[in-house]
């Protein structure tokens, strides 16, 4: 059990080392705090806004006995909605079940949900049938209703991303504006009184997801700003394991025949509780500045164990940065040439366009997804901003485990072939 001798030396001297484990634990915190008080999202005019639609309608029967559904006729004007002047298209339409909307809506993929119920056309149908009925009486007054049948369209999303605030906004107008229409149409027919109220029978709500009705951007944002703390950590286990290498202190543990494994595995242990102090920490500020934490210690400790899986796939990482770099100041200056762009590669920052390229058990794999901390930032997104337990992370974890076991069969191999190479 060497390797344990390993891991109480270098944690030891991570310890010792105040000034430079400040760094590590303070600066992902400038960060924190920055997006936390500062941060906006730049909005895009005349771009299509992805929503995704759930119809439930049953269609219904006209009264000259055409069947129709007004559902698939709304679905259309959705997708056939342009901006004024333009031929640019309001919405990018996709027709999903209620599940995947909500998992798309959770993951930002999609700005907005809409939710079209099962008596939608019933209600259409009521409303066109009422406003002819009204048109051809005459000396009424009051509105001549052949039934009570109100629907309620429902546009869901997270009300604290930007993104939904503005597709909202433009999706009410369009349901105004189709009400308005299908009664023009009707009165078009006859003339006279100036119709029912449409309000009567179509109406529509907007809804949050779950637990997020107070959500701020900040909220999608904090555990991106964990994730790239955690790759952060590739840049200073580079430049450690690149030092040791330069003071002899590998040369020197090769000699009591020591395996590459245990060298490695015994650093390893120590930054994977740095790693964990950082979900903790950085949490803890997040909270401090207007996180909106989901699911308590239960979640927390969820958010530990996925924050250890990321932080040895950065450890990996910082092996195979260390296995090429010639001296410490190279394998910082060559970390952080990988590992920030790395952050926003796996969408700690900002959403990516889906990049789909496989699927696996019903899931979609996107071409970011063959990096680890992609998953991590998924799972922590799922537990910490959604309360989500670990039913709703294990696909996210498995992955992420899977792939940093992978990268760090990598890291070891590079390393020992490149600085722990047997002298003949």
């Amino acid at each position: 059990m060497k390797f344990i001798s390993i891991a109480k030396k270098d944690f030891k001297e991570l310890i010792r080392d105040r000034r430079g484990l400040a760094m590590i634990l303070l600066f992902p915190l400038f960060f924190m705090l920055v997006f936390g008080f500062a941060f906006g999202g730049m909005g895009q005019s005349n771009q299509p806004h992805k929503i995704v639609v759930v119809n439930y309608d049953k269609g219904a029967t006209m009264s000259n006995g055409e069947q129709v559904n007004f559902g698939n006729n709304l679905t259309k004007v959705l997708e056939d909605s342009k901006y004024e002047n333009s031929e640019v298209y309001l919405f990018k339409v996709n027709q999903t079940t209620e599940s995947e909307a909500e998992k798309l809506l959770k993951q930002r993929d999609v700005d907005a949900e809409v939710i079209i119920p099962e008596n939608f056309s019933q209600s259409v149908v009521a409303l066109i049938t009422d406003t002819l009925q009204q048109k051809l009486v005459t000396g009424t007054t009051n509105s001549v209703k052949s039934s009570n049948i109100t629907s309620t369209i429902i546009i869901k999303g997270d009300t604290g991303y930007m993104g939904f605030g503005v597709s909202q906004g433009i999706l009410t107008g369009v349901l105004e504006q189709y009400k308005d229409k299908i009664v023009n149409q009707a009165q078009s027919a006859v003339s006279g009184s100036p119709g029912v109220d449409a309000n009567n029978y179509l109406q529509s709500k907007v809804e949050a997801i779950p637990g997020t009705g107070s959500f701020t951007t900040f909220d999608f944002m904090a555990p991106g700003m964990i994730v790239f703390a955690i790759l952060l950590l590739s840049t200073t286990v580079a430049a450690a394991l690149t030092r040791e290498v330069e003071k002899g202190t590998l040369a020197r543990l090769k000699l009591s025949k020591m395996t590459s494994f245990d060298l490695l595995f015994g650093g390893l242990i120590p930054w994977a509780l740095v790693a964990a102090a950082q979900v903790v920490i950085l949490l803890t500020v997040a909270v401090l500045i207007g996180f909106h934490w989901q699911g308590g210690l239960y979640t927390l400790t969820l958010a530990v164990l996925v924050g250890i899986i990321g932080g040895i796939a950065s450890i990996s990482l910082g092996m195979i940065i260390a296995a090429f770099a010639r001296n410490d100041r190279q394998a910082a200056n060559l970390g952080t040439l990988i590992s920030v762009p790395t952050s926003f590669l796996v969408g700690a920052f900002f959403q990516l366009p889906q990049v789909v390229i496989a699927n696996f058990w019903g899931q979609p794999f996107q071409i970011y997804d063959i990096l680890p901390w992609t998953h991590v930032l998924k799972a922590l997104r799922s537990t910490l901003t959604f309360g989500g337990g670990w039913d709703s992370i294990s696909y996210q974890v498995g992955w992420s485990l899977l792939l940093t076991l992978i990268l760090f069969a990598v890291g070891v191999f590079l390393f020992s072939r490149n600085r722990l190479r047997a002298e003949n």
